[in-house]
């Protein structure tokens, strides 16, 4: 069965920076929005390594980010280590306007 989803509201595209990370926190989710050449991608921030959330602290270079902490690396657009290993969530982004909506997955009690 698929599990549903929801599109929240996270930021406005305006206060993304260029190349820089914006951590936001919706209900448990904690989310580092990256805002690349226009483009804007969404992930956990915790890496998959020792489960430490520092990727908003991390090094991004080109399409992908390496935790400061020991160096694995992950795609921003697949969430799959490219240094290191497993994977991280990312998270589908849509953008209307100046707003930027995050999906995520609805929470079932």
């Amino acid at each position: 069965m698929p599990m549903s989803s929801r599109l929240v509201p996270v930021a406005r595209l305006s206060d993304l920076r260029e190349s820089r990370a914006r951590r936001v926190v919706v209900e448990d989710h904690e989310i580092v929005l990256w805002n690349i050449g226009g483009r804007v991608f969404a992930t956990t921030n915790v890496c998959s390594h020792q489960h430490v959330a520092a990727l908003h602290e991390g090094i991004l270079e080109g399409l992908t980010i390496s935790c400061p902490m020991h160096g694995w690396t992950y795609s921003l657009e697949t969430g799959i280590a490219v240094r290191g290993d497993g994977r991280i969530r990312v998270y589908t982004v849509t953008v209307t306007g100046n707003d930027v909506f995050v999906e995520i997955p609805e929470t079932t009690s």
